[in-house]
């Protein structure tokens, strides 16, 4: 009898994770070109850390256990906090830092799972239009360096909701309430919750319009200025526009909608926020925004802005879309030999390893019912030396006339 295994986790087949490490090293590469350097968080944090601040994941979404001093520490539910308190206890030299880790929650239904792997970046203390068109700019170029051709980020302020709430006389749960109402675009419901309050004209006006605030920027922008009920939502507007202005200097307007509709369930983002969606994909790929009043819960004001990727959802969508394929997960360059020509094959692997190609070598005798799917192969046989590649067989006389063949398919595919 086979005994039965509860699977918990997300196990991927070898074909999905080298598609995955492709994916993440892209990502990755992008970080780097905007100047980001790489860091690290423990995978086990102490639970005070995200149920002591104030808008972080919901107590029921963490995984927890008990150490053996009997202190209650949980799975990493969440990057940007344990990094933003590493940037405030350890005084970090670099303020752009990204991250590739897996992050742990309690899933709200059976199709989520409890772990998922996050790329990400924070950029502490810069707090200005540019800093945060930056960091959407990025976001497009790794959708685009992904191959995505149709995508969206969507973008908003969580100041312009927080701003219109304090108009309204709302409990906390009433105030919850509403953002989820706001955040489903559910129009049906928000005007019989507002009838229970009572509240003025112009305030109905602009939280009932909130919802339909989704669009072009400069359509978002002139809608929005009508309703704004104070100074504070008229000063996030022009702030808006300023990063609207920076996108367009970066090229990327044609990737940017509004939405001020749009609210993170992470309460603790206080400016400008951004999610990304792919085309024939329901959830968002990407998420983030500025959170300058985290770091205060450290006992220091560092203002910051950030996003994450959810490698998971990215690599599913590029399934789907056909943009990770099996060639992405081929060997670079597979070399045969008869075992006669095992000093020539091996000497040559050993030289193009150490030129940064990826090789593998195989006896031909051993691998008659083992082909290997590659990029380029190599053939050492007694009497020739080949190179195979996109249907094209190449002969060489040595290892020189070998790397000159790789270094010119390679510029000219």
């Amino acid at each position: 009898m086979q005994p039965f295994f509860h699977v918990i986790g997300n196990d991927l087949s070898q074909f999905d994770f080298q598609l995955q490490n492709s994916l993440t090293a892209t990502i990755k590469n992008r970080f780097y070109t905007y100047g980001y350097q790489e860091t690290k968080t423990s995978t086990f944090q102490d639970y005070d850390l995200y149920s002591s601040i104030i808008g972080t994941v919901h107590k029921q979404d963490m995984i927890k256990t008990i150490d053996p001093s009997g202190d209650v520490i949980v799975l990493r539910p969440d990057v940007t906090i344990p990094i933003t308190r590493k940037m405030v206890s350890e005084e970090e030299s670099c303020r752009r830092l990204f991250y590739v880790q897996e992050v742990f929650r309690q899933p709200g239904d059976e199709n989520h799972h409890k772990e998922f792997t996050q790329a990400g970046v924070e950029c502490f203390g810069e707090d200005t239009p540019e800093n945060d068109a930056e960091m959407i700019a990025m976001a497009v170029h790794i959708l685009k360096d992904l191959k995505f051709s149709q995508f969206k980020i969507e973008v908003s302020h969580a100041g312009f909701f927080k701003e219109l709430i304090d108009e309204l006389p709302l409990s906390g749960e009433e105030s919850e309430q509403l953002q989820k109402l706001i955040k489903s675009k559910n129009l049906t419901e928000i005007e019989p919750f507002l009838q229970n309050l009572s509240v003025e004209k112009p305030v109905v006006k602009a939280v009932k319009s909130l919802p339909m605030l989704y669009g072009s920027p400069q359509d978002v922008i002139e809608n929005a200025a009508s309703i704004a009920l104070n100074e504070k939502m008229q000063q996030t507007i022009e702030y808006l526009k300023q990063v609207y202005k920076v996108l367009t200097a970066y090229g990327v307007e044609n990737a940017i909608v509004f939405d001020l509709g749009l609210i993170n369930h992470m309460n603790y983002y206080s400016g400008v926020i951004f999610q990304g969606y792919v085309a024939s994909y329901s959830k968002p790929v990407l998420m983030g925004g500025r959170y300058n009043d985290l770091a205060t819960q450290f006992g220091q004001s560092l203002p910051a802005i950030g996003f994450g990727c959810v490698i998971d959802y990215l690599l599913d969508a590029g399934i789907a879309a056909g943009h990770l394929t099996q060639t992405d997960t081929l060997a670079e360059l597979v070399m045969y030999y008869e075992q006669s020509q095992i000093n020539s094959a091996l000497s040559a692997a050993n030289r193009l390893r150490d030129a940064g190609y990826q090789v593998m070598t195989l006896n031909f005798e051993d691998s008659r019912n083992n082909s290997i799917p590659s990029i380029f192969t190599v053939h050492f046989e007694k009497e020739r030396s080949l190179l195979f590649h996109q249907q094209q067989q190449m002969e060489f006389q040595d290892i020189d006339e070998l790397e000159n063949l790789l270094k010119t398919e390679m510029r000219d595919n």
